[in-house]
Parts: structure tokens; sequence; C-alpha cells
């Protein structure tokens, strides 16, 4: 069963919190969108219960189809009487087996009921599966796209840099007055501080992922997934 619904949320696609860090974009193996699915679904305690639901029902579905067991009859007259009929001296004791039939195919409706139950379950345990993958998917997702906007920031900090360099130039060959190098001192300054905001919601980005997959978020993120998603309606 576990072979069954781990299909169902391929196709539908333990530790406790960890905290995840933001890793280089050159560091080590490829974190894919797949291995966090997998990671989400071996700690996720709702795929659990709706496993042993679908094994329930199985269970259900086959007892079910079996007919009713015999049962064992027993009956005992003429005891605890007065006279000829005082205590057990006169006891009779008939035993018997009844073995129930049942007509109006009331095995076949009870079989049909087990197996209308059985599908409910695996159709339940389907969304749970699509529910899990949509939320481990936009989890990384928005990982994804934080890793994106710490290299935005850090290019963005590179090219204030620069800017600020050529206008010390300019300030220093009289070309251009001092106010000029402030302004770009404070874009720079800006940029910074842009880059540290980027980190931490990286950080935080990750973090999520972590607690929703049960295992750190190490190493980069698959960056051309983004590229392969549909664009938005």
């Amino acid at each position: 069963m576990q072979i069954w619904f781990a299909a169902v949320l391929a196709a539908a696609s333990c530790a406790g919190p960890a905290m995840a860090q933001t890793a280089p974009a050159d560091a080590g193996p490829v974190y894919t969108l797949e291995a966090a699915l997998r990671a989400g679904g071996g700690s996720a305690p709702s795929i659990d219960a709706a496993t042993a639901a679908i094994d329930a029902a199985e269970q259900a579905r086959a007892v079910a189809a079996l007919r009713p067991n015999p049962q064992v009859q027993a009956q005992v007259e003429n005891i605890v009487g007065s006279g000829a009929y005082q205590g057990l001296r006169s006891a009779e004791t008939t035993l018997g087996i009844a073995i129930p039939i049942e007509l109006g195919g009331k095995r076949s409706a009870r079989g049909a009921v087990a197996g209308a139950q059985l599908s409910r379950t695996r159709i339940a345990a389907a969304v749970i599966a699509a529910d899990l993958r949509l939320q481990v998917t936009q989890l990384y997702v928005g990982a994804l796209a934080a890793d994106r906007r710490v290299a935005t920031a850090r290019e963005q900090a590179r090219i204030a840099t620069e800017a600020l360099r050529v206008a010390t130039i300019r300030v220093e060959a009289g070309r251009a007055s001092p106010l000029e190098r402030q302004r770009a001192e404070v874009a720079r300054l800006n940029a910074e501080a842009g880059i540290e905001r980027a980190e931490r919601l990286a950080a935080a980005a990750r973090t999520n992922l972590a607690r929703r997959t049960g295992q750190p978020v190490m190493g980069r993120l698959d960056d051309a997934l983004l590229d392969r998603l549909p664009p938005a309606v």
C-alpha cells in the first residue's frame, strides 16, 4: 500500500523542524523539487493516516466479500424445576449449528458498499497527496525566488559600488561636485542594506521549506525550475 500511495503522490506530483541557511550559488549538489517532494511525503502525518485508512478500507472490502460465519447454538431444558425436574437430573441439552443464508443479494450489496468506501478513501488520499505537493512546491518556488532576489541585490550593490568609484574619480578630477559622490555613497549603502534584507528573507524561506519537508535545505536550489514554469495567465 505504501507503493500505491507513493505513486499517487508522484502523480499528483523524521527529524524535527530544522533550521536552514542560505548556501552559496555554487555550493554542493542541487536540491531539486523532486527531492523536496519525497522528503515532504515521508514526514507528513497526513500521508501516514491516509495510507492506514486505505489499508483499513481494503481489509473491510475483503471481509465484506466473505460468507457469514456458522453459529453454534445450545439449549438446555428441564432445569431448576420441582419434583422430578429439580436440579439438573432431568436436564435436556440440545446442540446445533446455524448457517445463515443471505438472500436478496445482501453479500454483493455489502461488497459494493465496501468497494465504494475504498474508492472514496483512495480519492481522499489522492487529494491529500496533491495538497502536500502544492504546499511543498509553493515553498520551494518561494525559496528559489528569494535566492534570485539575493543575487539581484548583490548585483545592484556591485553596480552601486562601481558608480561610487566613478563618482569619486570625477569629483577628484574636478568634473563633478561632491554632492554626486554623496549620492553615490547613499545608493551604495542602500544597496548593501538591500542585500541584508534579501538574505534574511531567503533564509526564512528555506527554513519554512525545511519545516515542511522535515529536512534541512542544503546546497543550491534548481534555478532552472523558474524558467520551466508555465507563464501566468
